[in-house]
């Protein structure tokens, strides 16, 4: 592994912590376009979890999200514009675990909380925690998201 100097290093998880956190914010605002810059071009998300604990749902709205695994920044944006669309969502990370591998790589585990309304904010329609396991890449100068795992401990689906 790479010696990296613990300033440098301490700079890098801040980095990271803030990718995460505007990948929340323009998630749950809608701002599709600016959205697109969390993630690296070649980036691949795994949301199979999204609706399910084990990514195996087997009816209804979990079954769904069985083959949820989107390849390529610009198909991500798109698989997310589509499932959340214009539904009031709230998700919030913390408790992030960053390990910087080298200058332009590291990975981490950040837990996370969602809540999904229907577009009047009437019907809770998801209440889910669990972790966000993912890679980064530094990409001229700024950090992106690789690979993104979503997993679950606790789902509750609404109408």
């Amino acid at each position: 592994m790479t010696q990296i100097d613990p300033v440098a290093r301490l700079i890098a998880i801040e980095e990271i912590k803030q990718l995460k956190a505007r990948y929340f914010r323009l998630m749950d605002s809608k701002q599709w376009e600016p959205l697109r810059s969390v993630f690296a071009d070649d980036a691949v998300f795994d949301a199979r979890a999204s609706l399910s604990i084990d990514g195996n749902g087997e009816s209804g709205r979990a079954a769904e999200s069985n083959d949820w695994v989107y390849e390529g920044g610009d198909v991500i944006i798109d698989f997310i514009r589509g499932a959340v669309g214009t539904q009031r969502t709230v998700h919030h990370g913390h408790c992030h675990e960053i390990e910087v591998l080298s200058d332009t790589e590291a990975q981490g585990v950040i837990a996370m909380e969602d809540q999904i309304w229907d577009e009047t904010g009437a019907s809770l329609t998801l209440h889910g925690m669990g972790h966000y396991h993912e890679t980064y890449r530094k990409v001229d100068g700024a950090w992106r998201i690789v690979t993104s795992r979503i997993t679950r401990l606790h789902v509750i689906l609404g109408d």
